[in-house]
């Protein structure tokens, strides 16, 4: 009796395991097309950004949040999460405003590479969690000059 309770079990997992790897193959992640710093305050180590969402599959997918984390430079600056109950659109780019905690030692040391090698570049890694689990992403790119300077100098009217 206790053999077919462990059989069972065990068969179960399988079938869990087997499902969640088809879901992956069918579930494609959705894209980020395009991340704009919004907003910057150094007071509440906070940095906004607009992070457009394209969802290359041919349905929409229900998201309840986002979680993962940004480096620039190099130097891993802030975490973010976020809960929501939004979709992404099937075959659509949706903008989606994510708040990100920076961590204010690293991001000074960011900032200092900022200034000295005149590039701003970023790795914005993390997950969309959605009702079929959590979808990765990925996205590697430059910051403009002019939003770096905007944030690091706001009182120069920038």
């Amino acid at each position: 009796m206790i053999k077919r309770i462990v059989m069972v079990i065990l068969i179960s997992f399988g079938l869990t395991a087997c499902q969640s790897g088809i879901i992956e193959k069918i579930v494609k992640a959705p894209e980020v097309k395009s991340i704009q710093l919004k907003s910057f305050s150094a007071q509440d180590k906070t940095v906004v950004f607009d992070v457009g969402l394209f969802n290359p599959n041919a349905f929409s997918l229900p998201i309840d949040g986002f979680d993962g984390g940004i480096k620039l430079n190099g130097f891993d600056v802030g975490k973010f999460a976020a809960k929501t109950d939004a979709s992404l659109p099937a075959k659509e780019v949706q903008t989606i405003t994510l708040p990100i905690t920076l961590d204010a030692e690293m991001f000074g040391k960011a900032a200092r590479s900022v200034l000295s090698e005149g590039q701003a570049l970023y790795n914005f890694k993390g997950g969309v969690d959605t009702s079929v689990g959590t979808v990765p992403f990925s996205q590697d790119g430059e910051l403009s000059m002019q939003d770096i300077i905007k944030t690091l100098m706001p009182s120069f009217g920038f």
